[in-house]
């Protein structure tokens, strides 16, 4: 119980001081997420590589530079709407229902939560949350609850343009027949996962860092829900 008290006040605290920050006259982004005014500007990009995702040679420039200076941009090359992730919760075994699939990144089969991108078919976020529920987990329906606010989004990186909106949903059913995963996904469903054994997961790099984020996002609902100690 300690554990999940320290993570809600850490969270709480995140939130108070980005209010507090917003509250000083900055102007809101054309980006969803949170904006913080700068003076560095985009002065050319490049696509130096496009496959199922891209690499963006982006060259900024500010007063604070004494020249122009390139990073190299991660982006997905099919959506622009960005991205969704779902933790799964059965408020009668109080258990998660997650995924294992293998990671080319690492290069290791870990642990991991429902996601996907946001694409051209989907309706909303929400919309986009509720079709990976259904392919990865085999699960629809249930009591949705978005984990940040209305009309925000979250970078994943530093160097990555994708930005990432988590969802909770309790008590979704079992789909018979759910829509297919992608051609390249492999994926296990895991299910009677404890809250405990979510965050010995987290704790022991058996999640990837956008899963676990979301998975303590969700963990922090479900005690305000009442789902846990």
């Amino acid at each position: 119980m300690k554990r999940f008290l320290l993570l809600s006040l850490f969270i709480n605290l995140t939130w108070f001081l980005a209010d507090a920050a917003s509250s000083d006259g900055a102007s809101p982004s054309s980006s969803r997420a949170f904006y913080r005014p700068h003076d560095y500007d985009i002065v050319n990009e490049e696509v130096l590589y496009e496959g199922w995702r891209k690499v963006i040679r982006r060259t900024v420039q500010s007063p604070k530079l004494t020249k122009h200076i390139d990073f190299d941009v991660i982006d997905q090359t099919h959506s622009t709407g960005g991205a969704v992730i779902i933790f799964a919760w059965n408020s009668t075994s109080k258990s998660a229902t997650i995924i294992r699939e293998y990671m080319p990144g690492c290069h290791r089969v870990l642990g991991g939560l429902a996601a996907g991108l946001v694409e051209e078919k989907h309706a909303t976020e929400e919309d986009a949350a509720r079709y990976e529920l259904e392919e990865e987990c085999h699960l629809a329906g249930g009591t949705w609850y978005r984990l940040i606010d209305d009309g925000v989004s979250v970078p994943m990186d530093k160097y990555v343009q994708t930005e990432i909106v988590p969802y909770l949903v309790v008590d979704p059913h079992h789909v018979p027949n759910p829509r297919p995963i992608d051609d390249e996904e492999d994926i296990e469903i895991v299910t009677d996962v404890s809250a405990e054994e979510i965050m010995q997961m987290v704790k022991k790099g058996d999640m990837n860092l956008v899963s676990g984020w979301g998975a303590l996002f969700a963990l922090v609902k479900l005690r305000e829900l009442g789902e846990i100690e």
